[in-house]
This record gives structure tokens, sequence and C-alpha cells, in this order.
């Protein structure tokens, strides 16, 4: 009996093998996990690398595939919403460098894990000084502007030490609710603490809201 178990044990393990090194996720990782290894029960078996996937068609390279932009044909450099239209900057905001080398880049964003933490487009983010001028503006994308996901970027900003803050929308119920603290912004809200060095960026400067 003990040797018809280990027999059974013996043949059922391959096949119990193949059922867990099924792949689970489309993804590839080049054959770093489990879903690639070889089916048959060989653990160290590689299937080889796989393809890099194309990126879907963006004919006018807004950031929005062309199956999901709902305006097509958007000028070069045109803010616009997840939906790939333009978006109105608010009053008095634009996309301005400064008179450096530097960058300023994060992400505003609503702070709701259930939506999975959409952009917000057309907010404004304001550098500044020591003083509190104002040395360079930009205004957020609905979609990212890079590979790491930032959904604003400020360019030219010479080498210093700044306090990067969100402008709130006029007349509305948005508050702030990352950072938790800092430097003051004004209203209640809190900026970050930017160091940019010449032809350096400064990154992961995220600004959470709800309404």
């Amino acid at each position: 009996m003990r040797a018809l178990i280990v027999m059974l044990a013996l043949v059922a393990t391959p096949f119990l093998a193949a059922v867990s090194q099924t792949p689970n996720d489309p993804n590839c990782d080049n054959g770093l996990g489990d879903e690639n290894r070889s089916e048959t029960g060989q653990l160290h078996a590689h299937k080889g690398l796989c393809a890099t996937q194309p990126p879907p068609p963006d004919a006018d390279q807004d950031g929005v595939p062309d199956d999901l932009d709902q305006c097509p044909n958007t000028p070069p450099g045109t803010i616009v919403d997840a939906s790939g239209c333009p978006v109105a900057p608010p009053p008095g905001c634009v996309n301005s460098p400064g008179t450096g080398t530097g960058m300023v880049l994060g992400q505003v964003f609503v702070d709701d894990p259930a939506q999975n933490f959409p952009y917000l487009s057309g907010w404004c983010v304001e550098v500044r000084d020591a003083s509190g001028a104002v040395i360079a503006t930009g205004v957020t994308s609905g979609v990212a502007l890079d590979i790491e996901g930032n959904n604003y970027i400020i360019t030219d900003v010479p080498a210093g030490t700044y306090t990067v803050c969100e402008v709130l929308p006029p007349n509305t119920t948005w508050h702030e609710t990352q950072p938790t603290s800092g430097p003051d912004c004004g209203g209640g809200m809190f900026g970050l603490v930017a160091v940019v060095m010449d032809g350096g960026a400064a990154d992961l400067l995220w600004f959470g809201n709800l309404p």
C-alpha cells in the first residue's frame, strides 16, 4: 500500500507542478517569475525572453490611446484630461518654465484608493523661492507625462531650494490630504521642499486631494 501511495504521488507531482505554474498574469516579466517556468514540471526550465509589446496607437501623442481619445488631433503640448480633451489652465497659471536647467516634477491626484488615485488635470503647481516669490509654474495633466507617472513637469528651474505648492481651484470644495505637514503655502495648505541642482530633477513631489 505504501509503495502504491508513493507511486501515485510521483505520478501526480508533474501535474500539480504544471497547474501551479500556469501563467496567471499576462504581463511579461522576461522569465523572472514562476509563470515563465516549463509547464511540464521542470522547475528550472525557461521559456525564453518575451517580446516587448508596442505601445497602443496615439496619433496626436497626447498620452491618451486613440481608442480612448475623445478629442483627437490636439496640438502638440496641449494639456489634456484622461479623455484626451484640452484642459483650460487656472486663471493666471500656465506652463511657465524658469531660467535654469533643473526640473521639478510630481503628481496631483485624487487621494482615493477606491478610484485608483486618478490624476487631477488643470491644477496649478507653483515653485516658490525663499522669499515666497513664484519663479515657475506648471499645469497638471490628466495623463502621465513620463514613464515615472508624473502628471506635472516644470522645466528650466535654477539650482536652489524651493517650496512647491499646489493651488486649489477657485470656488471649490476640494481640500488637500497630502502632504500633512511642511512649509506653509497659505490657506491651510502645505508644500513640499524641492532641492534642485543644475541639470538635475527634484521629483516624488506628490499632492493628494479630496472633494
